[in-house]
């Protein structure tokens, strides 16, 4: 059943928006008076800083006040708290440019967004925050080039799938020291699971969760999932590091939720509520803007960013309008309903708005950034996977609504997008993929590229030997790159062409690992297609 709204699920979403704007779960500061003068006794910075959706005249910049972040509060009271942004144009913060106030609220984790504007474009600024007479940690942001400007670079990442169990995040810690202009963060930032012990085969995890960590359905589990991930050093790091542009995808909320619902069959009513709360956590720890603020179940993630005439980006949402994925998803084979006309990834109202913005940009490069497998992929090969004879595929991608894939495809035709580039995650595996027009016959022609980044710690798998890769590439010839290792992509494009380099880390078991990278693609700006490097 198709995720676009119903006249029934609109009424249902009009009440969910009015009960939840109205402060059932705080969605909006109602705290009364003015701040409380306080002073901490211990750091309340411990989930660090961020900046993030820049603009060519400033950025956000976010922190939450939480000395004791484990807690339901986060070790906060009621009151509301001043918090004191600096910004200055060199490191050592010796030159404040700017002195901004704003008040943390205990509404929204007592999170703070600084909407900050009037600033030069394309170039670095440093900010701290102070609350309470202690200082933050010093952060790097840097504003969007001007429209027309015409940058000669632009560096950046693409991560994420972060599973705290799975292992540690050295990969974060090799992003920070890149100094990169930005990091496109996927999603899977958390993982809603309850504590276990153990991998499913008894395999001790490198790392465990507090046994008092419950599978996320409350806004305080969320919250709490939230303050132990961004407790993680080398996550602090590479959030200070650089700008992010944050997108969410399946397990910030359930795994393999579709709209209003979730495998396990919820009430649509019932998930809705679990929805606005994991969204509001979102949120509340997240750099984003106060657009993206949820009412109720509903957020506006999907937004774009210009770098001058080099590249248009424009973060997709795959979740919150999508169809159901078909055939009680999976991996299947034979699976009609995946074909149907009225499938959607996007729903209706994001896709005009793709197709509008393609339409409208000017820029060298044209950047789908979103959270799916985007591409036609086989998954014969893998051990797990039963050989049926046909072409095999996990419906939770857009392989589950082929004719979403169709029409973001003509849409990259229209705007006669010759270098379109897709940017995905969420499979624990890097690959790198050639698009063709017709996604069911490889020899049509190439009309774009997708390069989709592994995880920076969750699980991934591969083909069981060397054979059943050689069948992996066979049943897939618009596959040019694959890898199970954890790690990131990083992404650098000029006028003339983009080079993603797949950066690996060796082991996620022990902290403090050097990133390397293991392959080298090239796509030829007027050429579309791979190159090896």
């Amino acid at each position: 059943m198709a995720s676009s709204p119903t006249s029934h699920r609109l009424d249902r979403r009009t009440l969910m928006r009015g009960a939840l704007g109205a402060g059932l779960f705080g969605i909006v500061p109602v705290s009364a008076g003015a701040a409380a003068p306080v002073s901490f006794s211990s750091d309340p910075f411990t989930l660090g800083v961020a900046s993030g959706d820049p603009a060519p005249d400033g950025f956000v910049l976010w922190t939450r006040l939480a000395p004791e972040p484990l807690k339901a509060r986060g070790g906060m009271g009621a009151q509301p708290i001043e918090v004191t942004v600096e910004i200055a144009d060199d490191p050592a913060m010796t030159r404040i440019l700017r002195s901004e106030r704003t008040i943390a609220h205990l509404e929204l984790a007592h999170s703070v967004h600084v909407e900050i504007e009037g600033l030069e474009p394309g170039r670095d600024y440093f900010y701290r925050f102070r609350a309470g007479g202690a200082d933050s940690p010093i952060g790097r942001a840097r504003t969007l080039p001007a429209p027309d400007a015409k940058p000669q670079q632009l560096r950046f990442a693409a991560a994420g799938c972060q599973r705290w169990e799975g292992g540690y995040y050295s990969a974060w810690r090799a992003i920070a020291e890149e100094q990169l202009d930005f990091v496109f963060h996927y999603g899977d930032y958390i993982y809603e699971y309850g504590f276990v012990a153990a991998d499913k085969d008894g395999t001790a995890w490198p790392r465990t969760m507090p046994k008092d960590f419950p599978t996320c359905y409350t806004l305080t589990d969320y919250r709490r999932r939230y303050a132990l991930y961004k407790s993680d050093p080398d996550l602090k790091a590479a959030h200070a590091a650089c700008p992010f542009l944050p997108s969410f995808d399946d397990h910030e909320i359930a795994n393999n939720w579709a709209g209003d619902s979730d495998p396990k069959h919820t009430p649509p009513d019932a998930f809705l509520f679990r929805r606005a709360m994991a969204l509001q956590a979102w949120y509340e720890h997240m750099p984003v803007r106060r657009a993206q603020r949820p009412r109720g179940p509903d957020v506006t993630a999907y937004r774009g960013f210009r770098f001058g005439t080099l590249a248009d980006l424009a973060v997709l949402d795959t979740r919150q309008y999508r169809s159901r994925q078909p055939c009680g998803d999976g991996f299947l084979a034979g699976c009609a309903e995946a074909d149907a006309a009225d499938r959607t990834m996007l729903g209706a109202a994001q896709e005009q708005w793709l197709a509008a913005r393609l339409k409208q940009s000017d820029a060298t490069w044209r950047v789908l950034a979103q959270q799916v497998l985007f591409a036609p992929f086989d998954w014969r090969g893998f051990p797990w996977v039963e050989d049926a004879g046909a072409p095999v595929f996990d419906v939770d991608t857009w392989n589950g609504a082929t004719a979403a894939r169709d029409r973001v495809i003509a849409m990259l035709d229209d705007a006669k997008a010759i270098n379109a580039v897709v940017l995905s995650g969420d499979l624990h595996r890097a690959l790198a993929l050639e698009l063709h027009r017709d996604g069911r016959n490889p020899e049509s022609p190439c009309v774009g590229v997708e390069f989709l980044a592994t995880s920076i710690s969750s699980v991934g798998g591969a083909p069981a030997n060397d054979a059943a890769l050689a069948e992996l590439y066979r049943n897939n010839p618009h596959l040019k790159f694959f890898s199970d290792q954890r790690g990131y992509t990083r992404h650098t494009v000029t006028p003339q062409h983009w080079q993603a380099d797949y950066r690996a880390i060796d082991s996620i078991a022990a902290p403090g690992q050097p990133a390397h990278t293991i392959r080298s693609l090239a796509i030829e700006a007027g050429r579309p297609g791979l190159i090896t490097r």
